[in-house]
């Protein structure tokens, strides 16, 4: 290596030669990258150009950019120059001075530029212009300030590479600060576009640098003799800037995640949130775009199943006033948070607990839950700081909330729908049914709503960290993030600003109304119809009159109790008589005519006319503070209970509460009479909380306490004045202090729980009363439990602020109705006419107690070094990216699967009879195959014939129905009977072929995972019944092997993204053991736990086939196809199907012509067969491989977790999991021919035992005679016929169209389905041009009339929301339901429910009774299973079972579980089919032969394939004397005595 001086004779006054490192040119790119991020985020959380959070904002984002976007980047990317060979005395040495200056200056510039650009959300492109030129010249300046700080080389420049630079950065500048306010104003900007803005942000500085340091040439002055200390010096400064700004980013994302969970969570709980609107209609949100909200409690604790909380409950009465007169109680907030605070609290969560130890709501539940709902409104005071009087009257509808169970996407596509159903000739019923479709949610939401009059209560919003949007704008983030269910949420936030303006009042003069009532459907009371949109108005028009006179009293007399016939024809009469009357007449008659327009609905004519008129509360004249009324002749009716409002304009409001609307309006006397009423109900209440010694806090009202704490020293920043009240009585001398003490509660800690902090209280007085002096004090007095309240008018004066003790008269007076209730008074403003009702005068005195409890935070010391500070940020940097980590694997979802029911369970009918639901009825076998005869005309003729009812083929014709398309599945033995029945029963991505997807770089493999994990998704969201969440664990026996598979699993972990689970995690050695007993210890070392999913797969793809039953598919099993029809020009235009059915009678089958436009061959294994048909010379495309399982008694596994072994023996995989009550094994692959039911061989079975044995403790013998069934499926694997290397196996599945036009559908697996289905009905769709529509007047599969699906049904896919037959109404607390109302044991009630869902209700009810008091239900055909014999009657009539086989194998899964058991209940499976389907003696023997020759493929030992009827009855089955009993034996032979 040269020497120094070498180098600097070399190089002296000379040019040195320069390169550049790419990974550096890289670092720095991603280095401005952080800083434009974490620029761009800081700037979007900016609300307002005052606040001091803004401020902060404001200049947090300009260092962020300037000294980390801009600056570090600068030196990172100087250090990627290499100068000649990189030799230390030849590399740039900085001036310390020069560089401090560059970090400054553009820190300044673009301080400027960020103020320029302000914080608004409409755009103003002259400001992002001059904003995006001095954030150019910002960075321009800083890479030239930054070279001049250069030493050792003089530079050179180039002017070109100059304009191309600066041009370069303040054009891109102008570019990415334009995409995020653009972003930003239209409430778009999600962080991928606050990502790519940033990106763009990073180009300006990167590029503009890469541009100017090709354009800079470096001539050496003198030789760098510090180059380590000067380089380590920037490394460590760019470091501690970068680890700042990653904590900061990953603080975010925590932020977010915490935001998201609880938002989440209070989606499920009682909400109360505040919509605040401007004075052009905007609405305040968060800078999330989120409501401000406080929970008032968990739920809602119901009395009885009637008692549901809506706007018909007394309580939300209750609420609805108090919110119209704060001031009433603006007293007692302290007192009810004490008081909250005495009460009962949970062991755990410290809640607090509405529900006693007795399971009865505790004392005094309906005043608790009020004292919730105004302390949660204190708290959104607080949050808003404002004063609770100001905060805002409760809306008049209460929004339901959470998650139900329903796809998210269904929220984008309902408003579309209902817009496009006007268009298609959808049906009332089916717009009715979306709209319904989201208003059954979990939670519920109040509003309280407000109208701001002027702009510095905007500005003081926008300061305190809020922003207003158009409504339009965040509509939809609203309902997204807060999971508000209602549909037209866009329609009820803009008539909220009209209910905020209080303009929803009659005009003053006389009207006439339509009163129509009608009693209330489902539970007590009555509804009213009254003006949509404004609950408190009835239908009107006006009379153009002043009042009414008393000759006109005496015509609306004559009028009395004619109905609207009549009426016209009496109006009609009366225009003969005097001018007046004749005038009166014609008025009268015009305003019912144009009534009877607006209602549009023909009940009016049956209305009466009553001559007693009403007062009404109208709008009072400008400038009067007085109530008003207005006079309003009346038409009523009593309307039947089923009348629905046809007229758009109308809608049904409970009559208790349009009672309680009408009364609640400005200035109404009622509301004093309700203030005494709240006062006299709560304060017995919160003054029996025992109260500590207060402490003398002085607080203004409205202000918020702080915590005593070492935080103290910021109590006074930002604050106004203290102020204390003084009240003096008319005429007194004595004062008193007054005022409340805003609680820090926040009502997130309230629930049916809150938590309180301790709070001193005024004075030596109890709870919620007001100082009162001497004159007016008196001490409360009880008699016999009646409470003495004493009403005492005051006057308020106000005190002089300098002296304390000069009173200057108030300019108005207001009286001030105190109520001493107990030991404690409170106040409520009764206004005096002609006063105005803003006025508040109050005395003020200076304040006190300003230095008390001021304490100062010691700063922190400095480093002494930069080194130690370097070895300091390694740590944090190391857990800032390890937490990340772990907080994106242990991130809290919704679990798909775990949703409550989509529909409200059954419930006792008002005359006390159950009302179950009432399912659909599906067409019978009989009526199907009388459809498919008359598919030969060309009115009858189907879009679609499927051959074969497997998982593919259902899947097709559910998708295909559900299109709008008349479809027909034939499948010649049953549903499932094939490979569908006979899989490994997980609903997986597969963790295999992730890992081969990974080590071969196989894409076709990961794409395939990732299709199988979104399906998986929908598999727990469409049939939660029949899927569930399986954890799987991978036994480790090296320690090395732990991070490989870890990786491995979190990778699959990231792969689910939204559709995923909990995430994978590691047990040590003795939590694998705990988890699973059965383990061998040796060897072990831990385990690792991932999670898939598990199903039951033959009752799935019934549940498919039933569900497209219903929707109006011809759905026939037993049904073979014996040829295919083709048309003139050799189109398949048919088949030839044969009924199976007829022939197992006795009798003659006709074969019968189908007639249909596409023809899908859906066969699995038997695929070619169908081919052939089609064509004979096709080639073979399936290559079957066998895949045996053997199913092991329950204890060989734990009922909740499963197994994996990824390294067989032979390199396999083999599983080991929990299923039915068994443990099912397997599975091998194997190449084997194509037969209906394969035999599993011997060779297989003992493998897969002898595996399992490897990794099962040695003290469980793995024995053969412990295989209660055994089965062998055919995977049908696929080989693409277009393809140009046709023996290369197809790795997903295959859709293929024939010349002739048959369509293929093969390979796949069981999870990928629905997608396979999609994928087919596409291809046909479009090859055939099929008429895909709307698919109106849809089944209520649900069976009630709250939901009906999940889907919105508009000729595209949509089979990922629509649920199965059973989905609907099931939960994991169903069974619980049926063993109260049938009397059905536990065991049997959970496995009905897990099998049928909702359908449990009816095959509860096909159960023959026992006799016994309990059971009461359900007679077992088996007592090893839970097995009732009303499964046999309900498959037979609801799910086409034609064959014992088809009970066995495919509805209640016995064959599967246990060969031997399924052959005992042989005889009393055929008795119950022979009493149903009518068989005779023939029909039963075949049966018997048929299902004995089918166990024998289920691993039915062979001795036991010639066993009778009679031999099984009498339980005579003893083979112990044949060869097999060795093998084939449960029990070891009993020891034998010796002599």
């Amino acid at each position: 290596m040269s020497t120094g001086d070498e180098l600097l004779s070399r190089y002296e006054g000379e040019i040195v030669p320069r390169s550049f490192q790419p990974g550096l040119v890289v670092a720095s790119y991603l280095v401005s990258y952080v800083g434009c991020v974490l620029t761009l985020e800081l700037l979007n959380r900016r609300t307002s150009r005052s606040g001091m959070l803004n401020h902060s904002l404001l200049m947090s984002a300009a260092v962020s950019m300037g000294g980390i976007a801009i600056w570090c980047m600068h030196f990172v990317g100087n250090r990627a120059i290499v100068l000649a060979n990189d030799e230390l005395e030849l590399r740039i040495d900085y001036s310390n001075g020069f560089s401090a200056l560059s970090f400054f200056l553009p820190v300044i510039v673009l301080l400027v530029a960020f103020v320029t650009i302000g914080a608004s959300y409409k755009i103003s492109w002259w400001r992002i212009c001059c904003g995006g030129v001095l954030a150019g010249a910002g960075i321009c300046g800083m890479h030239y300030v930054g070279n001049a700080s250069i030493n050792n080389y003089h530079l050179v420049y180039a002017k070109v590479y100059i304009g191309g630079a600066v041009l370069i950065a303040v054009f891109d500048s102008i570019v990415a600060l334009s995409v995020f306010f653009i972003f930003r104003a239209s409430w778009r900007n999600v962080w991928w576009k606050r990502a790519l803005s940033a990106c763009l942000l990073a180009g300006a500085v990167s590029g503009m640098h890469w541009v100017a340091s090709v354009g800079t040439q470096y001539r050496l002055k003198s030789l760098n003799t510090r180059a380590q200390l000067s380089q380590s010096q920037a490394i460590i400064v760019v470091a501690c800037l970068l680890v700042f700004a990653i904590l900061f980013m990953v603080g975010s994302v925590i932020y977010a995640i915490w935001v998201t969970r609880r938002n989440t969570i209070k989606a499920q709980q009682v909400v109360l949130a505040a919509a605040v609107f401007d004075w052009s209609g905007r609405i305040l949100v968060s800078p999330e775009g989120m409501l401000p909200s406080e929970k008032i409690t968990d739920t809602y604790v119901e009395r009885t199943q009637n008692d549901t909380f809506s706007i018909a409950h007394p309580l939300f009465h209750w609420m609805f006033q108090i919110s119209r007169s704060w001031n009433s109680i603006n007293g007692m907030i302290d007192g009810m948070n004490i008081h909250l605070a005495s009460l009962r609290k949970g062991g755990r969560d410290n809640k607090i607990r509405l529900i006693d130890d007795d399971g009865q709501l505790i004392k005094n539940y309906d005043a608790i839950f009020r004292e919730l709902f105004c302390v949660a409104a204190m708290s959104l005071a607080d949050k808003l700081k404002e004063q609770l009087a100001n905060v805002g009257v409760l809306w008049d509808e209460i929004l339901a909330t959470g998650v139900d169970g329903l796809p998210q996407r269904l929220d984008r596509r309902i408003d579309h729908m209902i817009e496009e159903s006007a268009g298609v000739g959808f049906s009332e019923r089916y717009k009715a049914r979306a709209t319904r479709l989201h208003e059954y949610g979990r939670g519920s939401l109040m509003l309280l709503v407000r109208r701001l009059e002027h702009p510095h209560d905007v500005d003081r919003l926008e300061a305190a960290g809020f922003r207003f949007a158009e409504i339009h704008q965040v509509c939809g983030i609203i309902r997204s993030r807060m999971q508000i269910k209602t549909r037209d949420l866009k329609e009820k936030l803009t008539n909220m600003v009209a209910f905020a303006e209080g303009s929803s009042v009659m005009e003053p003069g006389v009207h006439l109304g339509f009163f129509g009532v009608k009693a209330r459907v489902g539970s007590f009371g009555f509804d009213v119809l009254s003006k949509k949109g404004t609950r408190n108005l009835l239908p009107t028009m006006p009379i153009p009159l002043e009042r009414l006179e008393s000759w006109h009293m005496d015509i609306v007399r004559q009028l009395d109790r004619m109905n609207v016939s009549n009426l016209f024809q009496s109006l009609g009469a009366l225009k003969k008589l005097s001018p007046r009357e004749m005038f009166f007449a014609s008025q009268l008659s015009d305003a019912l005519q144009a009534l009877r327009a607006w209602i549009d609905d023909p009940i009016f004519d049956e209305a009466v006319l009553t001559s007693k008129v009403v007062q009404v509360p109208c709008r009072a004249p400008a400038g009067s503070n007085s109530a008003k009324s207005c006079t309003m002749i009346a038409l009523c009716i009593m309307m039947p209970i089923h009348s629905k409002a046809s007229s758009p304009r109308c809608e049904f409001v409970p009559l208790n509460f349009f009672k309680v609307h009408q009364m609640a309006y400005k200035n109404s006397p009622q509301l004093a009479v309700f203030t005494r009423y709240v006062h006299r109900e709560l304060f017995p209440i919160i003054n029996a909380a025992s109260v500590s010694p207060p402490q003398p806090i002085y607080l203004q009202a409205g202000q918020a306490s702080f915590w005593k704490s070492h935080f103290d020293s910021l109590r006074y920043l930002g604050r106004s004045k203290g102020k204390n009240y003084a009240m003096v009585e008319d005429g007194g001398s004595g004062s008193s202090a007054f005022g409340r003490k805003s609680s820090g509660h926040s009502s997130d800690h309230s629930g049916s729980t809150i938590e309180l902090r301790n709070q001193g209280f005024r004075g030596s007085h109890s709870l919620g009363s007001d100082i009162v002096s001497d004159k007016t004090a008196h001490q409360p007095s009880s008699f016999g439990g009646i409470m003495v309240s004493q009403e005492i008018q005051v006057d308020i004066r106000q005190i002089d602020d300098a002296s304390g003790n000069m009173l200057k008269s108030a300019g108005k007076t207001d009286r001030v109705t105190m109520v001493k209730a107990g030991a404690g008074f409170d106040f409520g403003m009764d206004p005096i006419a002609g006063t105005d009702d803003d006025t508040r005068a109050v005395a003020e005195r200076d304040k006190v107690n300003e230095d008390a409890g001021i304490n100062t935070s010691p700063t922190p010391t400095a480093m002494s070094r930069f080194a130690r500070g370097l070895r300091g940020i390694a740590l944090p940097a190391t857990v800032a990216v390890g937490g990340g980590a772990l907080l994106y694997s242990y991130r809290p979802r919704n679990i798909p699967g775990f949703e409550g029911p989509a529909v409200p369970p059954p419930i006792y009918g008002a005359d006390g009879t159950f009302k179950l639901p009432r399912f659909p009825k599906i067409k019978s076998r009989e009526e199907q195959i009388a459809d498919l005869k008359k598919s030969t005309g060309e009115e009858e003729e189907y879009d679609m014939l499927v051959i074969g009812g497997g998982a593919t083929g259902a899947g097709v014709a559910l998708d295909a129905v559900t299109r709008g398309l008349k479809v027909a599945v034939v499948e010649r033995d049953d549903f499932s009977s094939g490979t569908s029945s006979k899989s490994t029963k997980l609903v997986h991505g597969g963790v295999r072929y992730l890992e081969k997807a990974v080590w071969n770089l196989d894409y076709s493999q990961y794409q395939l995972v990732k299709e199988a994990l979104k399906e998986r998704k929908y598999f727990l969201q469409t049939a939660p019944h029949l899927s569930s969440w399986l954890p799987i664990m991978l036994p480790l026996d090296k320690w090395w092997k732990a991070p490989y598979y870890w990786a491995g699993t979190k990778f699959y972990d990231f792969l689910a993204g939204s559709e995923g689970i909990e995430s994978s995690y590691f047990l040590t050695r003795s939590k694998a053991l705990d988890a699973f007993p059965m383990l061998k210890q040796t060897d072990l070392v831990g385990a690792l736990v991932y999670y898939d999913g598990a199903h039951n797969d033959s009752r799935m793809n019934v549940s498919i086939a039933m569900t497209a039953a219903v929707y109006g598919a011809t759905i026939v099993n037993h049904a073979e196809v014996t040829g295919l029809t083709k048309n003139d020009n050799g189109r398949l235009c048919g088949a030839v199907v044969k009924d199976l059915i007829s022939e197992r009678n006795g009798k003659k089958s006709e074969p019968i012509t189908v007639k249909a436009k596409c023809i899908i061959n859906c066969t699995g294994p038997f695929t070619d067969s169908i081919r052939k048909l089609d064509d004979q010379d096709c080639k073979e495309i399936v290559a079957p491989a066998s895949g045996v399982h053997v199913i092991l008694p329950g204890y060989y596994s734990p009922s909740n977790m499963g197994l994996i072994d990824p390294s067989t023996s032979d390199g396999r995989v083999i599983f080991f999991l929990p299923w039915q009550g068994n443990t099912i094994a397997g599975t091998t692959d194997e190449p084997t021919t194509i037969s209906p039911n394969p035999l599993p061989d011997e060779k297989s079975i003992q493998w897969i035992l002898n595996e399992v044995s490897h990794y099962l403790s040695p003290d469980i013998s793995v024995r053969r005679g412990d295989v209660l069934a055994a089965w062998s499926g055919i995977r049908p694997l696929v080989k693409d016929p277009k393809a140009k290397n046709t023996e290369s196996l197809v790795r997903n599945h295959l859709v293929d169209i024939s010349s002739s036009g048959l369509v293929t559908c093969a390979g796949g697996k069981w999870t990928t389905y629905r997608q396979m289905a999609e994928d087919c009905v596409d291809a046909a769709v479009k090859e055939f041009n099929l008429p895909t529509k709307p698919f109106a007047n849809a089944p209520r599969v649900s069976g009630t009339e709250a939901v009906d699906d999940g889907a919105i049904l508009n000729g595209s896919c949509q089979t990922h929301n629509v649920r199965l037959v059973g989905a609907h109404g099931y939960s994991k607390t169903l069974f619980i339901n049926l063993i109260q109302h049938f009397g059905v044991e536990t065991e049997v009630a959970k496995h009905l429910t897990e099998s049928y869902g909702d359908r449990a209700w009816t095959v509860a009810a096909m159960c023959k009774p026992t006799d016994l008091r309990f059971p009461a239900r359900g007679e077992r055909i088996s007592r090893l299973y839970p097995f009732v014999d009303g499964e046999i009657r309900y498959a037979i009539a609801n799910e086409y079972a034609q064959t014992a086989v088809d009970i066995l194998a495919r509805r209640t899964r016995l064959a599967f579980l246990n060969a031997q058991a399924a052959l005992e209940c042989l005889p009393k499976i055929i008795d119950i089919m022979s009493q149903e389907l009518k068989w005779d003696r023939k029909r039963q023997e075949r049966e018997w032969k048929d299902t004995v020759a089918f166990l024998q493929s289920m691993g039915l030992p062979e001795p036991m394939l010639t066993a009778t009827r009679a031999q099984v009855e009498k339980g005579k089955l003893d083979f112990s004397s044949s060869l097999e009993y060795k093998m084939y034996s449960r029990h070891d032979k009993p020891p034998v005595a010796e002599e």
